[in-house]
């Protein structure tokens, strides 16, 4: 199945009422006919489902951890994943979706997407997953959320890999595998998605003063082709860790912010430029 397809089937199961009729008509047709769409689709639906039967009820905090999501407090931009495990009551859905899981790893003469992992967050209803193209060699990676804010510009961070992949705005990357990483490894792959903390756009020739919610501030100046960017940290060391610089047709520069100067060329100098930090 089509990366192309996943998105289409993960819309009609999120949010068919946002589809034209022919959409909706082409994924019912899709899940139909492929075997592997309609596992996906049951999956999707296992994971949304989820979000309906946990009661909003004040005594369990789950209407505060909503609210606080909305908002992105301090501590929960950056949230931790770890293989997806269905709880022990699992739906049969869910446990399709495992299935599916295994029976995708096959030659690629037979199949030409692959899941490489799957994992899922703890404290809030999040799943990542990663895919190889046997075709290009290359990894897709997507950021499954009900909320679009938890998708768009994400930093996914593999630390053992030495990975840190950005989302665009429908949660979605395109990523060179490492080479010495091998399935096994995959498999039981660990990672941490961070969300921005603070965003601005700069105009051609504008300073910017960010103050961010970590207590350091963000300095920038835009001339001509050219981006600098320092870090002045709020205590002895700096809480902030990553900067995206994001221009119209390109994906996301991603660079590790710190105290020294950080310099970009060669942008446009009429083009619009968003800076995204992270923690």
């Amino acid at each position: 199945m089509d990366p192309s397809d996943e998105r289409h089937i993960e819309r009609f199961v999120r949010d068919p009422a946002s589809m034209s009729d022919e959409r909706r008509s082409e994924a019912e047709r899709l899940i139909e006919e492929n075997e592997g769409a309609r596992a996906y689709a049951e999956f999707l639906r296992g994971f949304y489902d989820r979000l309906g039967d946990e009661p909003l009820e004040t005594g369990s905090g789950r209407v505060e951890k909503f609210v606080n999501g909305l908002f992105q407090k301090e501590g929960e931009s950056v949230v931790s994943l770890r293989p997806f495990r269905p709880p022990r009551e699992a739906r049969p859905t869910i446990l399709a979706a495992e299935t599916s899981t295994k029976e995708s790893r096959l030659p690629s003469n037979e199949r030409r997407f692959s899941v490489l992992a799957t994992l899922g967050a703890e404290t809030e209803d999040l799943v990542v997953r990663a895919l190889k193209d046997e075709d290009t060699r290359q990894g897709r990676l997507y950021v499954l959320s009900e909320s679009p804010e938890k998708r768009a510009h994400a930093l996914v961070s593999f630390p053992k890999f030495g990975l840190d992949l950005v989302t665009d705005e429908e949660g979605l990357c395109t990523f060179e595998l490492p080479a010495e990483v091998d399935l096994e490894q995959w498999a039981g792959a660990q990672a941490v998605v961070r969300r921005p903390v603070a965003m601005r756009a700069v105009g051609p020739g504008e300073k910017v003063t960010m103050n961010l919610p970590t207590g350091d501030t963000l300095l920038g100046r835009r001339e001509g082709e050219t981006l600098e960017v320092v870090l002045e940290p709020y205590g002895p060391e700096e809480t902030a860790s990553h900067l995206t610089i994001t221009t119209p047709n390109r994906s996301a520069r991603l660079f590790r912010l710190g105290a020294s100067s950080l310099l970009e060329r060669g942008i446009s100098p009429e083009a619009p430029l968003v800076l995204r930090v992270y923690e």
